[in-house]
């Protein structure tokens, strides 16, 4: 097999492709995910205005490894990168996700030539795991960084067609006003009933429930805007209303507002649910119903408290995340640092993970929910009424105090704590606080 790119034409230089450039290029597919992470923390470090969240992350790490992807198979086939660079899916959408969130196209590329430089890097130590010798590695590391270069220029180049095309796209199309008065009745700007009534083809003055749905991960392949919109539209069917306007906050997350002209029952918004076998790896938060371009505004901001409290719990996939179940937890949560600081000190020891510490506060936290019953909380648990006196006993030990003394702040930090657990306790944490026997 002989390389088709005019680049390696001595002999020498094919038989270092050969030898060592093409099993390079089988590790660096094998590794892809693994250094897509790592060039994902250099580009981070070196652009946090863009990478601004966990989703942008993904969705930039996601990008970046499909490049790897398609320029180690270019290489191992000995292609020509000028001709064989074909974008794919996770690229294509980073590209035009940035041009219909008004990205600066300089910051774009500036991103794309931050994760070459990083690719470079791990690229040249493959390469030290193929070479035979100095010199071979000499040869391999020139001829790579020129393949690797043409490639990346290549495909800069087809980015820029693709952002440029999408920009021109978005700005005329009806799309682009639905975003701009979105995004000023959210910031609270002053804005005509019937004028935002038309340009959102959406009635402002119904009782309105914001609903937001996202994915922690891209997956090449899939079309994650049509897996959250599943999401959104089983929601909005169970309210009772088959066209909830529907906003695309990115690649992995979509906001939708879910009107009607009466009253919604609680009891509704308490049992929504969704097929995950439509939407699989979507989670959902919701705002509380609320009429006008303010119920608009309140409803959706909301819903971005309720989606928070859910990513800090780790609420399971499939999960639907009402405000109203979380809202102590989204205003004791405003300054996570503090939250933590007041969980470990008002349980101190109760706060352990030990199983035993866990049963204890779970005990703990159904016999204040039952106000002080042992009765209750021993049906509840299932266990004796003895059980109960002495596990309280127990807990008042390692608290030093009585449970009739700073009950309040007792019961806010036994709900906190699953919510401000380390990301490496949150687990644990959070199966402590479930009832136990």
């Amino acid at each position: 097999m002989e390389p088709a790119w005019a680049g390696v034409h001595e002999d020498e230089q094919r038989r270092v492709w050969s030898a060592v450039l093409r099993p390079a290029a089988a590790e660096l597919t094998e590794r892809a995910r693994e250094i897509s992470d790592a060039v994902n923390d250099y580009t981070r470090a070196r652009l946090g205005d863009l990478l601004v969240d966990e989703q942008a992350l993904e969705v930039n790490r996601a990008s970046t490894e499909a490049s790897i992807r398609d320029f180690a198979q270019v290489l191992a086939a000995g292609d020509d990168p000028l001709a064989a660079v074909q974008l794919q899916s996770p690229t294509l959408d980073y590209a035009r996700d940035g041009a219909q969130h008004g990205i600066p196209l300089t910051t774009l590329m500036r991103s794309y030539r931050l994760a070459h430089a990083a690719t470079a890097t791990h690229f040249n130590a493959i390469l030290q795991n193929h070479a035979g010798s100095a010199e071979e590695l000499q040869l391999a590391s020139e001829l790579g960084s020129a393949w690797m270069f043409a490639y990346v220029d290549a495909a800069l180049c087809l980015v820029e067609e693709v952002y440029t095309a999408e920009r021109d796209r978005w700005l005329r199309s009806a799309a682009a006003s639905q975003a701009e008065t979105i995004a000023t009745i959210l910031a609270g700007e002053p804005i005509d009933t019937d004028v935002a009534t038309r340009r959102l083809r959406h009635d402002v003055r119904r009782v309105h429930v914001a609903a937001i749905a996202w994915l922690e991960s891209h997956e090449e392949g899939r079309n994650t805007q049509a897996v959250l919109e599943a999401a959104i539209r089983d929601i909005a069917s169970a309210i009772g209303n088959q066209n909830p306007l529907v906003h695309p906050l990115g690649i992995l997350s979509t906001a939708a507002w879910i009107s009607s002209h009466s009253h919604i029952p609680s009891k509704v918004l308490d049992e929504l649910r969704f097929r995950t076998a439509k939407a699989p790896g979507v989670r959902v938060a919701i705002g509380e119903p609320a009429a006008g371009i303010g119920g608009f505004r309140s409803s959706y901001l909301e819903a971005v408290e309720a989606q928070r409290v859910a990513r800090l719990a780790g609420r399971a996939i499939g999960s639907v995340t009402r405000y109203d179940n979380v809202a102590l937890r989204a205003l004791a949560t405003a300054n996570i640092d503090q939250a933590r600081d007041f969980v470990r000190r008002e349980l101190g020891p109760l706060g352990a993970t030990d199983e035993t510490t866990r049963r204890l506060a779970a005990t703990v936290r159904a016999y204040l929910d039952e106000n002080g019953s042992r009765g209750r909380t021993a049906k509840r648990l299932h266990v004796h009424d003895n059980t109960v006196a002495y596990r309280i006993r127990q807990a008042e030990e390692l608290l030093g105090r009585s449970l009739e003394r700073r009950t309040l702040e007792l019961r806010v930090a036994l709900a906190l704590a699953d919510v401000v657990a380390e990301a490496s306790d949150s687990a644990t944490t959070s199966a402590s606080l479930r009832p136990a026997n």
